[in-house]
């Protein structure tokens, strides 16, 4: 049993944002959250032998959920040469680092947005069973791209709906959590482009109707209008970067972004550090560098437009690519506040209680209330003043354990 003390408590209970006025006590047994309420309201009886952690002069928050990350790609200046260079013991070795530098930063649940192979699944299922410390992983495996497509070197290429719904089917089969399709194509990947889209609506509705049968989510990789509105469409219940490229430029559409919130589909615009950085040295592919500095802007004006437009924005950091590593957060959430405009408190929700209702596991993340994991972070400054504080982490816990730092 733990009793951890705090004067600063953010619960995010209810999709809230409150900051507490006075000494508050978590009581954690085991892995769950057994009681949070005013230390004068703790009865001595609970907390007897408890081990109390003082962390009064600190801010007390949920742990945060990273919504789009790729575990198995190195965030070096070209993720490529490892991706096609390494082998798999590689590979998951530094999903093993990258995972752990989550945890260490703050991040307490990652949703891995496609992997190169299928040892991502066993990374999670060590981590769930305890045998290494690490964040929850939530893991669509390999995408399901098209020959040749955007991470083709993933290794799954389906080009017909058949082909594609086989691959939901052995997805499935292999235990991945959710599905994840690359509808459109994409910067990183040498010969795709980011307009072109990979596959026609009838083959996404089919993607859908499988994954959903099964129980599982399905989430699409799209940055086209026409990708988006295919994707709509099939019913998919998340979009990844949602971009409204045009082959012009921006296109964004205010009769799809209704369609979009109306739906209930929440978007993750899975933008990290490459979209602060000179194009220069954020670009995928030295052939981009022109129009990475267009993309970057539209980005943050369509976000902020579907923002305004009440649709469910969750964070997400895309680490693991191009010079956008895994303890990075706060400069999404910094980004997402200056750059999309939106309030601290969504800001921080989008990080937390979003993040977890999106995701379909709000009953066990996402806030700190009675019954959930003890999923949660300590912080020397106010987050609400800066995100950039969310930098100085003075104490993770996981399940009910703390991490060392």
């Amino acid at each position: 049993m733990k009793l951890i003390l705090t004067d600063h408590l953010i619960t995010c209970k209810d999709l809230e944002v409150k900051l507490s006025e006075e000494t508050m006590g978590i009581l954690v047994d085991g892995e769950r959250i057994r009681q949070v309420a005013p230390l004068t309201e703790l009865k001595k009886e609970d907390t007897k032998g408890a081990e109390v952690l003082d962390f009064r002069d600190f801010y007390v928050m949920p742990g945060m959920i990273d919504g789009h990350l790729h575990l198995s790609f190195s965030a070096s200046e070209q993720p490529l040469n490892e991706l096609y260079g390494d082998d798999d013991s590689e590979i998951l070795l530094r999903m093993v680092k990258a995972a752990v530098t989550e945890l260490q930063s703050g991040v307490t649940t990652v949703r891995d947005c496609g992997s190169r192979g299928m040892s991502i699944l066993k990374l999670r299922d060590f981590i769930k069973k305890g045998i290494i410390q690490g964040p929850d992983i939530i893991a669509s495996g390999m995408p399901i791209t098209v020959t040749g497509g955007h991470c083709n070197f993933c290794g799954l290429e389906a080009d017909t709906a058949e082909e594609a719904v086989k691959a939901v089917r052995w997805l499935c089969k292999e235990g991945v959590d959710y599905i994840k399709v690359m509808v459109s194509g994409g910067n990183m990947t040498p010969g795709s482009n980011s307009m072109i889209d990979q596959y026609g609506e009838d083959t996404l509705r089919r993607i859908v109707e499988e994954a959903h049968q099964r129980g599982k989510q399905v989430a699409g990789h799209v940055h086209s209008v026409d990708g988006i509105r295919r994707a709509v469409a099939a019913g998919f219940d998340i979009l990844e970067h949602c971009s409204y490229k045009t082959w012009s430029g921006e296109g964004y559409d205010e009769s799809l972004a209704e369609s979009i919130r109306e739906a209930k589909i929440a978007v993750n615009p899975a933008m990290g550090k490459a979209y602060i950085l000179p194009p220069e040295l954020a670009a995928p592919l030295p052939d981009k560098v022109a129009m990475w500095a267009d993309f970057q802007k539209s980005r943050f004006s369509t976000t902020e437009k579907m923002y305004r437009k009440g649709i469910s924005v969750f964070a997400g950091t895309d680490a693991g690519c191009k010079n956008t590593k895994f303890d990075e957060f706060y400069l999404t959430l910094d980004m997402m506040e200056k750059k999309i405009h939106m309030t601290k408190e969504d800001v921080l929700l989008a990080a937390t209680g979003y993040g977890a209702k999106a995701l379909g596991i709000d009953h066990l993340v996402g806030s700190i209330e009675e019954g959930k994991q003890a999923d949660l972070i300590c912080v020397k400054a106010n987050p609400l003043e800066s995100f950039l504080n969310l930098k100085e982490i003075a104490m993770v816990m996981k399940k009910g354990e703390r991490v060392a730092l």
